[in-house]
């Protein structure tokens, strides 16, 4: 008597010599010659292994060799499946995750409901012109390039046997970046296939992607707000890196400024010169327009040519403004981001996109992530500014203007000081006590002066001036002391010869 795998091999070499319409159990009891209700068993057996399957005809059952058995689970009806197939087939369909199968040929035998959700019934389909829209040497085209070519070779490496096991990520003929991992895989009748799982991680990647450009774009922040000098200086710096990462067609930065409660644009990029003068200030105010409703609202505003949103009164908001700026240079996008830190103003950044062009979800967060950043480097550069002008000033004083630690050493003196004390250079007077430059007048001593300065405060009055020849000048003094978060910090003083 035969073996059961002898059995087994029998009826499956029987069933494809009976032609592609399949076999019937009569047929197969003449070809195998094996007993109808000892061939029924044996074709139950053969049904739960997935190695054969049928189709109901009638009342008859047509038997084939199963070239796809998941296939051929995950489409039968659930009465029609045997207890294994119907848990195997659920948790196919509750896979969070693509599971498809290609015979060697490159025909798709089997998609799960995760692939079919995303690209239709392909079964019998090519697999590259299915997921990719491309097929083998018809060029990359839709944007894949390297990636999708590497992900060739490493397929055609797994049916070819020099690759055991792949991982690639690519972009789909949807722009759906996809992970896939395949592997050969041998099938219950002894062919092999390949087994790929896929997972659409374009949402990932996308995340991955603003994190990395935000990353980027805070570090090029902090390099222009510590290479710049001048508001003007930075504001186009930022601009142009922006539109390095973002890839956006104009852009403007306007400063507010409190004390007039005026907006200037301190940098632009991208937009077409305006010969016209008159033309040019509209243009301006309506730019103005746009930043000043940002700023009082303290929201980004998002303008879209052609959509309007319900109950704008337009009269009493940006909507003419955005729609004459649209009109004028072709936009199909305006957003404005108000820049504040600390609940200050400090102005609004605008950028513009023209038809063809537009700031995806993952942009607006972009610019929304960093519009505090730039804030708070025009308020550094602004604070930085005024302090130059001020030292500016003291600078070219006809005053002598000194500072001092709080021991008492120079750390700072002005030209006229050097002027008026007979000295060339800095480095002759500072670290020096600055009781060594004068002396007591009546009774009050030198060092008396700063200790009344860290007690008090301040203190004005007249001194005997020692220049560095020895010779003496009345002087009169005024100094105050400049307290930190931790305490005192140095003392400054002004010195005039006095009449």
């Amino acid at each position: 008597m035969d073996s059961e795998e002898e059995a087994f091999d029998k009826i499956i070499n029987a069933i494809p010599s009976m032609g592609e319409t399949g076999a019937t159990i009569d047929e197969l009891s003449k070809i195998t010659h094996l007993e109808r209700h000892t061939l029924s068993k044996y074709l139950s057996r053969l049904r739960a292994e997935g190695r054969i399957s049928y189709k109901q005809i009638g009342r008859a059952k047509v038997w084939f060799v199963s070239k796809a058995p998941l296939q051929h689970i995950f489409r039968l009806r659930e009465e029609d499946q045997t207890y294994t197939e119907k848990i195997f087939s659920r948790i196919l369909a509750d896979i969070p995750e693509g599971v498809l199968v290609l015979d060697f040929d490159y025909n798709i035998m089997f998609m799960n409901r995760y692939l079919l959700a995303l690209y239709g019934d392909c079964v019998g389909q090519k697999y590259y012109p299915a997921i990719f829209g491309t097929g083998i040497g018809m060029g990359m085209g839709m944007g894949m390039g390297k990636s999708f070519e590497a992900h060739q070779n490493q397929i055609r490496g797994v049916i070819e046997g020099s690759l055991e096991e792949i991982e690639s990520q690519v972009e789909d003929k949807g722009g759906r970046i996809l992970e896939i991992k395949a592997r050969e895989v041998e099938n219950p009748d002894g062919s092999f296939s390949i087994i790929a799982i896929i997972r659409d991680i374009s949402e990932k990647v996308g995340r991955e992607e603003r994190i990395k450009n935000l990353s980027e774009l805070h570090r090029l922040l902090g390099e222009s707000v510590n290479r710049s000098y001048t508001i003007d200086q930075l504001c186009s710096t930022i601009l142009e890196n922006l539109r390095n990462v973002i890839g956006y067609d104009m852009g403007d930065i306007l400063i507010y400024n409190p004390e007039n409660n005026l907006l200037s644009s301190f940098a632009q990029i991208g937009y077409p010169h305006m010969e016209d003068r008159r033309k040019r200030n509209t243009v301006d105010e309506w730019e103005r327009g746009i930043a000043r409703a940002a700023i009082i609202g303290k929201e980004p505003l998002f303008f879209v040519k052609g959509e309007k949103r319900e109950g704008m009164r337009d009269e009493l908001s940006y909507y003419n403004y955005a729609s004459e700026l649209a009109a004028e240079y072709n936009l199909q996008e305006i957003y404005a981001i108000p820049l504040r830190t600390k609940g200050e103003p400090h102005g609004a950044l605008l950028i513009l996109t023209r038809h063809g062009r537009v700031l995806s979800e993952e942009d607006r967060s972009l610019l929304g992530g960093i519009s505090e950043g730039i804030a708070s480097g025009i308020a550094k550069i602004k604070v930085e500014e005024e302090l130059r002008v001020k030292a500016n000033a003291v600078e070219i004083s006809i005053n002598s203007v000194l500072m001092a630690d709080t021991e008492g050493k120079l750390t700072y003196v002005n030209p006229a000081f050097l002027k008026m004390w007979g000295y060339d250079r800095e480095k002759e007077v500072l670290g020096r006590s600055c009781t060594e430059f004068w002396k007591q007048m009546d009774e009050t001593g030198a060092k008396d002066i700063l200790i009344a300065v860290q007690e008090k405060g301040d203190w004005e009055g007249e001194l005997i001036g020692v220049r560095k020849d020895g010779s003496e000048f009345k002087l009169r003094l005024s100094a105050s002391l400049i307290i930190g978060k931790k305490g005192p910090l140095q003392f400054v003083a002004a010195a005039a010869v006095a009449e």
